[in-house]
């Protein structure tokens, strides 16, 4: 494998008060980084309450760009 090309996975971390609102914005990111019209997989995805805003839920979600 060469050093200039290897696969990269991308972990964004969102705050929304829903699933549906953490998918989009998760989503979102992850193609603005890999790029618009990518197939993704999503390798994990965590949602725990947010500490620092009452009715939100905090959520990590790792995306790999499908081979």
């Amino acid at each position: 494998m060469s050093t200039k090309t290897f696969p990269l996975t991308l972990r964004v971390t969102v705050s929304e008060a829903t699933p549906d609102e953490i998918r989009e914005k998760a989503v979102a990111r992850a193609l603005s980084f890999f790029g618009r019209g990518t197939e993704l997989d999503v390798i994990s995805a965590e949602a725990e309450p947010d500490a620092e805003a009452e009715g939100r839920y905090r959520a990590t979600v790792v995306f790999r760009k499908v081979a």
